[in-house]
C-alpha cells in the first residue's frame, strides 16, 4: 500500500508545471471623457467604463481618464441632458490605439433642463 501511494505521488509531481503568475495587460492607452456645456466642463457625472467596470465622476473640469489596454471599449455616462428629458445613461463606443488617447466628448445641455 504504501508503495503504491509513492509511486502515484511521483506520477502526480512529474505532471505538475510551473504556470507563471496570471498579470492583466498593461494599460498602452488612455480613454479621455470630456464632459462639457459649451466651453465649461460638467463636474461629479459618472462615468462608467462597462468591460472593467471602472466608475469615475468627472472632476471639476469635465474630464475622467481610463488608462487601459488597446482594445474596444463602451463608455457609459449618467445624467446627461441632450435637449428634453434627462437621460438615465448614454453609451459610448471607443476604440483604444496603443499609444494613443480615445476622446470622447459629451455635451451635457444644462440650460436644457
Amino acid at each position: 500500500m504504501k508503495r503504491s501511494g509513492l509511486i502515484l505521488f511521483v506520477v502526480l509531481l512529474t505532471g505538475c508545471k510551473s504556470i507563471p503568475p496570471f498579470e492583466p495587460p498593461s494599460p498602452s492607452s488612455l480613454i479621455v471623457v470630456n464632459v462639457h456645456w459649451q466651453d465649461k466642463g460638467v463636474a461629479g457625472i459618472p462615468i462608467v467604463l462597462l468591460q472593467t467596470r471602472d466608475s469615475v465622476c468627472t472632476g471639476t473640469n469635465g474630464l475622467a481618464v481610463f488608462a487601459v489596454p488597446d482594445g474596444h471599449y463602451v463608455v457609459r455616462a449618467y445624467g446627461i441632458n441632450r435637449g428634453g428629458p434627462v437621460m438615465l445613461s448614454i453609451d459610448f463606443d471607443v476604440f483604444a490605439k496603443p499609444g494613443e488617447n480615445a476622446v470622447v466628448d459629451i455635451v451635457d445641455c444644462i440650460p436644457c433642463v
